[in-house]
């Protein structure tokens, strides 16, 4: 089951969203992610939120509203992914995810990570970038004009990498020394494994 969770970071072209929305089961807004529902003509399934920096002026009729305490542990869009997961969904979507508060642009970051801990596939989404985390196999489809980075998220061992420009046979990753960045495709398909440890899959472009 494939979910899409909008939360009210930034999004900035509307029509590069609305074609993913063509195979959703179910779309859930975190807190003013709705406003972004609006701006595309999309109406979610469910609203869930403390709604601590606006009103629900502009909620579409009929969608209902789950109403979040605003002193709790677990933000908006945390919520929202448990409410996904807890509904079946092995994949999300998740859109304006990034916005001016790093904070929270990394506590989303940690989601995608919560969700593989749990075997559902997150995978963050822009204008610009795709994010999403392993730690078997992944198989990346070219994107003309974007380059793949990966970044480890545990300390990772045995990374293998084809269909790049500079490939790897074995070699370790951890914080600190960030040499997958800005690969590029030599090929249709860039096919990466790792024999231990998680690693973050970043698609991205100028």
């Amino acid at each position: 089951m494939k979910a899409i969770v909008i939360a009210g970071g930034s999004l900035s072209e509307p029509a590069f969203y609305k074609p993913f929305f063509r195979q959703a089961d179910l779309v859930v807004c975190a807190d003013s992610g709705y406003l972004h529902c609006n701006r595309m003509g999309i109406t979610p399934d469910l609203i869930i939120g403390d709604f601590d920096s606006g009103s629900l002026s502009g909620v579409p009729e009929g969608v209902p509203v789950t109403r979040l305490p605003v002193e709790k542990d677990k933000t908006d869009l945390h919520a929202c992914i448990d409410y996904a997961i807890s509904q079946g969904a092995d994949e999300i979507l998740l859109f304006g995810a990034r916005g001016t508060r790093l904070d929270h642009s990394f506590a989303a970051i940690s989601l995608v990570y919560m969700g593989l801990l749990q075997g559902v596939t997150i995978r963050t989404i822009d204008e610009h970038n795709e994010m999403f985390m392993f730690s078997k196999t992944a198989v990346i489809p070219r994107k003309e004009g974007y380059k793949l980075s990966l970044l480890p998220i545990t300390p990772v061992t045995g990374v293998y990498a084809e269909g790049v420009y500079y490939p790897l046979s074995g070699q370790s990753m951890d914080w600190g020394n960030p040499y997958g960045v800005s690969n590029e495709f030599t090929a249709d398909v860039a096919k990466i494994a790792v024999e231990s440890g998680v690693l973050m899959a970043i698609v991205s472009r100028d």
